[in-house]
């Protein structure tokens, strides 16, 4: 097992800012990169900041950086979600995971100290599996 752990985040706005900004505080998480279609996005500029990789292109990511443990995706987009699936069925990729938004919003909540999970910003996202 690596001692580290190589992240991609994908959706730098309302969800993916507030993971971004728990990340940076931790050594062992690697942020590979960040894409958002908002290059203005609050998480966009952080990570920029910060000298990691940024783009609007998700895919991007994927290509320029190599491997990736986690991907963490919270853009509410569903062509996003078949798009990385068929990217990591394509390249062979059998270890690379995919988070799903529930867990970001745990993880957030669980960061934050709230008392109730945070609420979902994209109630339509069910899954990779759709």
């Amino acid at each position: 097992m690596a001692d580290t752990v190589r992240v991609a985040l994908f959706g730098a706005g309302r969800t993916g800012t507030p993971l971004l900004k728990e990340f940076l505080k931790y050594k062992y998480i690697t942020l590979v990169g960040v894409a958002d279609h908002n290059p203005r996005a609050a998480g966009i500029r952080l990570a920029a900041k910060q000298g990691i990789f940024t783009t609007t292109k998700p895919m991007e990511v994927l290509k320029k950086t190599g491997d990736v443990d986690i991907i963490i995706e919270v853009t509410g987009d569903k062509k996003l979600k078949k798009q990385l699936k068929t990217y990591l069925l394509k390249t062979k990729n059998k270890r690379t995971i995919i988070m799903h938004d529930l867990i970001a919003r745990l993880f957030i909540s669980v960061c934050t100290k709230k008392s109730k999970l945070i609420p979902s910003l994209h109630p339509e996202d069910i899954g990779i599996g759709a």
